[in-house]
C-alpha cells in the first residue's frame, strides 16, 4: 500500500512538473512606441527598398499593437515607397521566446504588388533593434527590415 501510495505522489509531482506553463514572455515598457528604420518588400523579382516609420503601442499585459506606418524613398523608384500602404491595423505583436516575437496579420500594398496577410516572426535585440530578414508573405512576397524602437523596446519575463 505505501509502494503504491509512494509512486502515486511521484505520478502526481511529475505531472505537475509536465503541467507547469512556459514563461510567459511581454514587450516592455508599456505605453506608445515608435520605430524607424530601412524595410525592403520583394515580389516578382522586384525589390521596394523603403525608410520607414512605425507607431505602436504596448498594453500592461506586454501585447503589443502596430497602430501604423509611413514610408519614404531609399533608393527606389521615386516616389514609390510613400505609396505603401498598411492593411489591417493594428497588427498584435506578442512576444514569443527572450529575443522573438511574431507580428500577426501583417498585409500591405505596393506598386509592385499587395502582400499578406501572414504572420511575421522578428528578432529583438538589445536597444531596442528589430530586425527581420526575407520573411515571405502571402501573395509571393519577402519582406527584411532593420528598425530600432523608441522607447527601446524588450522583451520580458
Amino acid at each position: 500500500m505505501k509502494l503504491t501510495i509512494v509512486l502515486a505522489a511521484a505520478s502526481l509531482t511529475a505531472f505537475s512538473i509536465a503541467a507547469t506553463p512556459a514563461a510567459a514572455w511581454k514587450l516592455s515598457p508599456s505605453g506608445d512606441f515608435t520605430a524607424d528604420g530601412t524595410t525592403s518588400a520583394t515580389k516578382n523579382g522586384v525589390t521596394l527598398p523603403c525608410k520607414a516609420h512605425f507607431t505602436g503601442t504596448v498594453n500592461a499585459h506586454g501585447i503589443g499593437h502596430i497602430t501604423g506606418g509611413s514610408f519614404s524613398d531609399n533608393g527606389g523608384p521615386p516616389g514609390a515607397c510613400g505609396a505603401v500602404t498598411l492593411g489591417g491595423t493594428p497588427w498584435k505583436t506578442a512576444a514569443r521566446t527572450a529575443k522573438a516575437a511574431k507580428i500577426y496579420n501583417v498585409s500591405f500594398t505596393t506598386p509592385i504588388g499587395s502582400c499578406g496577410p501572414g504572420a511575421m516572426p522578428v528578432r529583438v535585440k538589445s536597444g531596442g533593434v528589430i530586425t527581420f530578414t526575407a520573411v515571405p508573405l502571402a501573395g509571393g512576397c519577402t519582406v527584411s527590415g532593420n528598425l530600432t524602437s523608441t522607447p527601446a523596446l524588450s522583451i520580458v519575463e
